[in-house]
């Protein structure tokens, strides 16, 4: 049986899909679900899926937002993921390519990412990323929100 494989810019229909891989991505779920944010972000188009005869596969988030260092509009890729399954196939070369093709014709001056999975890391080097931890000693933090809030809550009372 041939293989068909297809990337292409995600749709309504394509949420649960979405959220399934998630779900084999990640073991939890946040409480506020995350239907609503995977909706939000094929409304902005900034989300592809890969199918496989027919099954999504796999997806790729970006979001394009203004970068005032590089003076002009960068994409950053926020979630990328292929089912086990998939991987070694070139869903996820082809899922990469595409979100690099359509930042680079919304105009932006630069793509970026984060990973901390070593086979990612060398997907992205294989397409021309290069890791600038080392060059400029940039760290990602992420706010743990509602530690935060509590933190908040107590210094008003």
């Amino acid at each position: 049986m041939a293989t068909f494989l297809t990337v292409r810019r995600a749709r309504q229909t394509d949420a649960h899909a979405v959220d399934s891989l998630l779900s084999e991505w990640f073991d939890w779920k946040p409480d506020s679900g995350r239907l609503n944010s995977i909706h939000r972000a094929i409304s902005k188009r900034e989300l592809l899926v890969a199918e496989v005869n027919s099954r999504v596969s796999g997806f790729i988030h970006y979001v394009m937002h203004e970068d005032i260092i590089d003076g002009g509009p960068n994409s950053f890729i926020t979630a990328f993921y292929v089912s086990p399954e998939f991987r070694s196939k070139r869903v996820g070369t082809l899922l990469l390519d595409q979100a690099i093709a359509d930042s680079l014709a919304m105009g932006a001056v630069g793509v970026e990412t984060s990973t901390i999975f070593s086979s990612a890391k060398k997907l992205y080097e294989r397409h021309h990323f290069k890791e600038t931890i080392g060059d400029i000693g940039e760290v990602f933090l992420e706010l743990d929100v509602p530690e935060y809030l509590r933190a908040k809550k107590r210094e008003t009372h």
